[in-house]
């Protein structure tokens, strides 16, 4: 039965229309839109947690770079330390090793030079044993005679000892 009445009619059909919809709306609300609404709230929270938790694993990943960077750094300065210290060890090996090589080949003049030094009187004794026998001859031959050893010996000492006190000249 239909009461019409102006533009909108009201039927027992509206009432149970609104009804159904309330009771679809319950329903949809306590089926659907709430799981939903949890389901949403629960992701909400999951991902601000794991927006957190990214942050803190930022910061832990900057305090151990910050960390390695320190490390680094004392690294290098240890290893310009140990740099520093091999160079000098080395400058220091090469300052002996020349300091050795100027004292041998100082030991090697030295002993050449007295090597030249003991020549040069083996040879001047020489030459003094050859002057001595020829002045011996000169004066045989300007006197004529032959001399005695003694009067030989006398005269041959004083021309050395005369010879010795003048330089030679080349």
């Amino acid at each position: 039965m239909e009461v019409y009445t102006g533009l909108v009619s009201f039927s027992w059909n509206f009432f149970f229309q609104i009804i159904n919809t309330l009771i679809l709306v319950f329903l949809l609300t306590k089926f659907l839109f709430n799981p939903v609404k949890n389901m949403l709230e629960k992701r909400k929270n999951q991902i601000a947690d794991d927006v957190n938790g990214a942050a803190e694993a930022k910061s832990q990943a900057e305090a151990l770079r910050a960390d390695y960077e320190k490390k680094i750094k004392e690294i290098r300065m240890e290893a310009d330390a140990i740099l520093k210290d091999a160079k000098a060890k080395a400058d220091d090996n090469s300052k002996k090793i020349i300091q050795e090589a100027r004292d041998k080949s100082d030991d090697i003049i030295e002993k050449a030079q007295a090597e030249i030094d003991r020549n040069a009187r083996n040879a001047r004794n020489e030459l003094k044993g050859d002057v001595a026998s020829m002045a011996v001859m000169a004066a045989e031959k300007i006197i004529g005679e032959k001399m005695d050893d003694e009067l030989n010996e006398k005269l041959v000492v004083k021309f050395i000892e005369e010879a010795g006190d003048v330089k030679w000249q080349n």
